[in-house]
């Protein structure tokens, strides 16, 4: 796969201008923040289940400001004292996760959070009021300012969702993980936290949108560009709503995120292009290694499971390691 202007190794070291505002980290330290005053207030009903040895619960917190959250609590019977908890995010308007999914951590004695993203899910419905109208779909929900944008909730709803995750688990140290949506929320959510063990982010969504907007030929990006041709031809409210979507651009986002993260990009993605993928590894912030699939569009190979199992195995090994020392 040639992707047009760029040598492979040339996106291997690819990183565009970031387009953070002069208020960027102050914007996110006041919704931290701001987050401090709200109670999670989590509820929990445990799902009749027909597999031996695994517990599935029904969870419910509050999301930031507004709207319930639910996520499923997948818990084998036999949890492992030093194993850390998973925290996973679907893909965009796309949820077909179900309990099974994380059996690859039950198995290991590893409890897994699986949060179901506001709007997104009929038990996860979004209660927020946004003042004008938007074109189909939800990324052009609250397009005039940073502060009522859609995603803008949904990034401090996955942030609140680590601390739900911890109450469960009993304190335990929490890692994240997502593909397309899920994998833009798993790097949102390191980024804007210090407790993230470790990230595995698969098809990142959500980063270089301008570029993206652009590239993208399939998927949700379509829904700016239909945002854009509908509502406004002669694009005279690009520069602002560019400027809203800064804030969550996981590309401005990135160099905050210090624990290490595990990468995959199928560059012949037409939903999350492959170069904004590669612009946001480039400037993540810690440890960090990526594998490429020439012939994929947007999804990975089964090997690739493999491989993250690996991966998951040495980050709880070396922690183990670490924390005995």
């Amino acid at each position: 796969m040639q992707i047009p202007g760029f040598s492979f190794e040339e996106l291997r070291s690819y990183q565009p201008l970031l387009t953070k505002e002069d208020d960027f980290d102050r914007f996110w330290r006041e919704r931290v923040k701001e987050n401090e005053q709200y109670r999670l207030n989590v509820t929990t009903k445990e799902r009749s289940y027909p597999v031996e040895g695994i517990k599935v619960y029904d969870v419910y917190f509050d999301g930031f400001r507004n709207s319930r959250i639910h996520a499923a609590y997948v818990c084998p019977e036999n949890v492992k004292n030093d194993a850390p908890v998973a925290l996973i995010f679907h893909g965009y308007n796309w949820n077909t996760l179900q309990p099974n999914y994380a059996f690859k951590y039950a198995v290991q004695g590893i409890p897994a959070l699986m949060v179901e993203v506001r709007g997104q899910n009929h038990l996860s419905p979004d209660m927020n009021h946004y003042e004008h109208g938007h074109a189909a779909g939800w990324m052009s929900m609250g397009l005039s300012e940073p502060d009522h944008y859609y995603y803008s909730f949904v990034y401090m709803d996955c942030f609140r969702s680590a601390d739900v995750a911890v109450q469960l688990s009993g304190g335990k140290k929490v890692f994240v993980e997502g593909g397309s949506q899920g994998g833009g929320l798993a790097i949102a959510t390191a980024a804007l936290r210090d407790d993230i063990l470790f990230a595995l982010c698969d098809i990142p969504f959500l980063t270089q949108f301008e570029h993206s907007v652009r590239a993208a030929t399939e998927g949700p990006y379509t829904e700016l560009a239909h945002y854009f041709k509908v509502h406004d031809p002669a694009y005279e409210s690009g520069k602002s709503v560019y400027s809203t979507l800064s804030y969550v651009d996981c590309l401005n986002l990135a160099e905050k995120v210090t624990c290490p993260v595990f990468m995959s990009i199928g560059l012949e993605d037409p939903v999350c292009p492959p170069q904004s993928g590669f612009a946001l590894f480039n400037y993540l912030g810690g440890r960090k290694e990526i594998r490429t699939y020439p012939h994929y569009g947007h999804e990975v190979p089964a090997v690739h499971e493999e491989e993250k199992l690996a991966f998951v195995a040495a980050m709880i090994e070396q922690n183990r390691i670490k924390e005995k020392f």
